[in-house]
């Protein structure tokens, strides 16, 4: 006796594949948002050395500005003038001036446009900023 309306379905390879193709994509996403694209090494900056360093704690990630040679700054890959960059920081919310602020300034860069980068950071609220350095290579 034939049992009517009633047939045997073989999966196909499609319908097993496309849950693991969508695990797999889901994953990617998740690594590609997840990764910290560390763009600051490629940044062409020579740092000055300093003998008595400490590292940073590492905490929270610190906001990074960059002190160019010829006085121009640059803040998350943007090149800018002070007037831009006063600008760019008071467009910040409040919650990320108690952030530390890192400044990555060149070692040829004036003593002055220093001095205005962090006199410009006290006006706009920003109270904890260090400078990046290198540390000095030991003769054998």
């Amino acid at each position: 006796m034939r049992r009517l309306g009633r047939r045997r379905i073989t999966p196909r390879w499609g319908d097993s594949l496309a849950p693991l193709l969508d695990v797999i994509f889901l994953l990617v996403i998740f690594l590609l948002v997840s990764a910290r694209f560390d763009h600051q090494a490629v940044i062409d900056v020579e740092l000055p050395t300093a003998s008595s360093t400490t590292s940073s704690s590492g905490a929270s990630t610190p906001r990074i500005i960059t002190l160019h040679a010829d006085g121009s700054f640059e803040l998350d890959g943007q090149m800018m003038t002070s007037h831009q960059l006063s600008l760019a920081l008071s467009l910040l919310p409040p919650e990320e001036r108690l952030l530390p602020v890192m400044i990555r300034g060149d070692r040829k860069a004036q003593l002055g446009d220093g001095v205005e980068l962090l006199d410009l950071l006290r006006v706009q609220g920003f109270h904890d900023a260090v400078f990046e350095v290198k540390r000095p290579q030991r003769e054998r």
